[in-house]
C-alpha cells in the first residue's frame, strides 16, 4: 500500500509542477487563471482567492490551470470568434507573455529534476566502487564475446580515461548500436577490446545482454560461504572470515587469494584470516582439480567470494560540485531524450522495441519505491525531464504545438483563428491517445 501511494504522489507530483509553472507564469504576467486545481475529478476542498478557484481533486494524479480567454468555450453560443479579446485573457497578452507561460511548464520539470539531482549529491555524496580491474567474467555474454577475462585493468573507455567501476560502465552503456573501444591492460600489457552496446541499432535489447554485460569487478577477501565437504570448511574456514594472507603472500582482493591458491594445488599452506577483529591462522592443503579451461592442475579450497564486498569509497560533496553534478545530470539526460527522439522519428529506432507507456513506467516506479526514498526520487528526476522535453514536440495539444501556434501569429501578425486551433487540438489528442494505445499494448504484449 505504501508502495502504491509513493507511486501516485511521485507521478502526480510531475503533472503539478507542470501546471504550477503554467500557474506562476500566467499570474506574473497578469493573466487571470479562473482554477489552478491539485488533482482531477469530484473536488474534495476548493476556495476562491484573488479570482481564482483552488480545488484539491479526488484524483491526485497532477493538476490543471485554466486561464481566461484560452478554451473554446469561453465563446458565446454560436460565435466563431470572440468579439474582442479583453485584458486579462491569456489571447489578449504579448505573444512573448505567452511563450514565457507556455515555456513555463517544461522549464518548471526541468527545475525539478535539477533541484533533485542536487539535493541528492548534497546530502548523500556519492559511492563509488574505487576500482576498474575485472573480477568475473559471465560465460556466454557480452563481455566474455568481446575477450574479457578476470583481472583485466580496465584503463580507458573510447579513449576517455575511467578511475572508477560506475563511470566505466556509465561510458559502455552510453550510445545504441554502437561498438566502444576498451583499453585494458593484461599481464602488464596494453589491449583493445571491442564491446557492443547493450541496445541493437534499432534499440531493441542484444542478445546476451539480458543481465548486462556479465562484468564484474574484483571483490576483497571476504568469504561469502564455505562448502561443506571442501578443504576450508575442514580447515575451520567460516562465512564472514576475511583471508589477508596465503602463506607469506599477502592477499588484498579475491584474484590475488585465488592465484595464491590455484598454485599451491597438493601443498600444505599457512592461512591467516580475520575474525571478529582478531586475526587467526590456519593451516590447508588445497585440492588438486584440472582447470577445465586451461586443463591445468590448479588448487581448490571451496570458499566463495562475497559479491557485495567492494572496494566502496564514499565522497562527500560540496555545494558548487552537488550543483556542477546536478547539471550534468539533466543535461545528460535531456540529451538522451533528444536523440532517443530523432532516432524514433528518423526510423534508426524501433518504436516497439524502445518506447514504453503506462505499465513500463509504473513497473519501474514501483522498483524504484521499493528501493527507497532516493531510488524514488532519482526516478521522477529523470520522468521529470523527459516530461518536460516531450512537452515541447510540436503536436498540437502539448506545449509545442502551442509553441507552434505562437510562430504562426508572430509571422501573420494575428492569430490563426479559434476553429482551427481547436481542429488541430483534436487531432493532436487523437494523435497522443493512439500512441499511448500503443505503447500500452505494446507494454502488455512484453508482458506476455
Amino acid at each position: 500500500m505504501t508502495t502504491v501511494l509513493a507511486l501516485i504522489l511521485a507521478l502526480g507530483l510531475l503533472i503539478f509542477v507542470h501546471e504550477l509553472g503554467h500557474f506562476l507564469v500566467a499570474k506574473a504576467v497578469g493573466v487571470r487563471v479562473l482554477t489552478f486545481s491539485l488533482g482531477f475529478g469530484h473536488r474534495i476542498v476548493s476556495f476562491e482567492k484573488g479570482g481564482t478557484e483552488y480545488a484539491i481533486c479526488i484524483f491526485p494524479f497532477g493538476g490543471y490551470v485554466k486561464m481566461a480567454g484560452e478554451e473554446p468555450e469561453d465563446l458565446s453560443e454560436g460565435e466563431a470568434e470572440p468579439r474582442e479579446w479583453e485584458p486579462g485573457d491569456y489571447m489578449y497578452a504579448s505573444v512573448p507573455r505567452r511563450l514565457a507561460i507556455i515555456t513555463a511548464g517544461p522549464a518548471m520539470n526541468i527545475l525539478l529534476a535539477l533541484v533533485i539531482y542536487f539535493g541528492g549529491y548534497a546530502v548523500s555524496g556519492i559511492d563509488i566502487v574505487s576500482t576498474t580491474t575485472v573480477g568475473a567474467v559471465e560465460a556466454g555474454s557480452l563481455a566474455e564475446g568481446a575477450g574479457f577475462v578476470a583481472g583485466d585493468w580496465i584503463i580507458a573507455v573510447d579513449g576517455d580515461s575511467v578511475g572508477d567501476w560506475v563511470s566505466m560502465l556509465r561510458r559502455v552503456q552510453a550510445g545504441i548500436g554502437d561498438t566502444h573501444t576498451v583499453s585494458v591492460e593484461r599481464d602488464g600489457h596494453p589491449l583493445e577490446l571491442n564491446l557492443y552496446s547493450l541496445l541493437e541499432a534499432d534499440g531493441g535489447l542484444r542478445a546476451g545482454a539480458e543481465r548486462g554485460y556479465g562484468l564484474a569487478p574484483v571483490t576483497g577477501t571476504l568469504i561469502d560461504s564455505v562448502v561443506a565437504t571442501g578443504v576450508a570448511a575442514a580447515a575451520g574456514l567460516e562465512a564472514g572470515d576475511h583471508i589477508v594472507r596465503v602463506g607469506d603472500r599477502e592477499v588484498d582482493n579475491w584474484l590475488e587469494l585465488t592465484g595464491a591458491i590455484r598454485g599451491s594445488a597438493g601443498i600444505t599452506t599457512e592461512l591467516h584470516f580475520l575474525r571478529d577483529g582478531e586475526v587467526r591462522r590456519t593451516t590447508v592443503t588445497p585440492e588438486p582439480v584440472v582447470d577445465d579451461s586451461t586443463g591445468r592442475v590448479i588448487g581448490r579450497l571451496g570458499i566463495i567470494s562475497d559479491p557485495m564486498d567492494l572496494p566502496v569509497e564514499h565522497i562527500s560533496l560540496g555545494l558548487p560540485r552537488a550543483a556542477s553534478m546536478a547539471a550534468v545530470e539533466t543535461w545528460e539526460t535531456g540529451t538522451l531524450v533528444i536523440d532517443i527522439l530523432a532516432r524514433l522519428i528518423s526510423g534508426q529506432l524501433s518504436i516497439k522495441k524502445t518506447m514504453g507507456g503506462p505499465v513500463t513506467i509504473i513497473a519501474m516506479a514501483s522498483r524504484s519505491a521499493r528501493s527507497g526514498l532516493l531510488s524514488l526520487l532519482l526516478f521522477v528526476a529523470f520522468v521529470s525531464v523527459n516530461l518536460g522535453v516531450l512537452n515541447l514536440l510540436p503536436i498540437p495539444v502539448l506545449d509545442g504545438g502551442h509553441l507552434i501556434f505562437l510562430g504562426v501569429e508572430a509571422v501573420r501578425g494575428k492569430p490563426l483563428s479559434m476553429k482551427v486551433r481547436l481542429v488541430a487540438t483534436q487531432v493532436g489528442m487523437a494523435f497522443i491517445i493512439l500512441v499511448m494505445l500503443y505503447v500500452t499494448v505494446n507494454d502488455f504484449m512484453r508482458l506476455l
